[in-house]
């Protein structure tokens, strides 16, 4: 009997045009099969099958997980203008001349933070954890609402001045924002043994906080004056010392992620 052959050679022009079809199909079904009959994979994980002419049908990403690093980058540079603005601000004359502009600044920080949680529902594999992404997104955006929330307190609390344990502060939240953005930088390039360095420094200044508000604190109560003069000191010390907390918790977090990557 004579049985004719079959060419089975691939061109790779059909391994292109196969293959994606292949695990595009095989993507949907598992995403399916844990996510429920009812929903539509596609919008879960991001994927379209938009088959131009010309064009191969790839397995596509609405977004790019390293965009979420990039965000949080921008995030930390946000967050280190204001600090730098803050620090100018406590060393002039009238603090409140800043409000506007560190508000302008927290502000752009919620649009990013808000910018992480949408990538975050179109991105199926993502660099981090998505709790860890989701986390230090947060934490980092309650540094800067912490410089917001103690020069508002310039305003509504009516201080015209600035002293020199608030000039110290300045100089520690200055000193963190730096190192939680060059922590940052060094994640998004995966070197994780080099993060510790800086969360190490931002644990030390967290503590350089804790002893400028206990020592602040002391002075009003050793030589009390008015007290509401008192009271106002006392709640910029301990707003400013909550934000240190705030870096300290971004450090934290970072320290969390190197044990489970380095």
């Amino acid at each position: 009997m004579h049985v004719n052959k079959i060419n089975m050679k691939f061109t790779s022009e059909m391994l292109e045009n196969i293959l994606p079809r292949f695990l595009l199909q095989i993507t949907l079904i598992y995403v399916k099969s844990i996510w429920g009959e009812n929903k539509n994979p596609r919008m879960f994980i991001g994927l379209h099958t938009d088959y131009r002419k010309g064009s191969s049908p790839l397995l596509h990403l609405k977004k790019k997980g390293t965009e979420l690093l990039d965000l949080l980058i921008q995030s930390a540079e946000n967050t280190y203008q204001a600090s730098l603005i803050f620090q100018k601000a406590m060393n002039e004359d009238q603090p409140t001349a800043y409000i506007q502009e560190l508000d302008d600044l927290e502000k752009k920080g919620d649009q990013i933070t808000r910018q992480i949680y949408r990538d975050l529902d179109q991105i199926f594999v993502t660099p981090l954890d998505r709790e860890d992404i989701i986390t230090l997104a947060s934490k980092i955006d309650d540094v800067i609402d912490g410089i917001e929330a103690t020069i508002s307190r310039f305003d509504y609390l009516d201080i015209p001045y600035t002293d020199q344990t608030m000039r110290q502060f300045a100089e520690v939240l200055v000193s963190s924002c730096e190192h939680i953005l060059s922590a940052m930088k060094l994640l998004s390039q995966k070197k994780y043994l080099k993060i510790r360095e800086h969360t190490i420094q931002i644990n030390h200044l967290e503590n350089e906080g804790n002893r400028l508000m206990r020592e602040g604190i002391r002075a009003i109560f050793t030589n009390p004056r008015d007290p509401y003069h008192d009271f106002k000191l006392k709640e910029i010390y301990e707003r400013l010392e909550r934000t240190t907390d705030c870096c300290e918790d971004v450090a934290d977090i970072l320290d969390s992620v190197l044990l489970r990557y380095s």
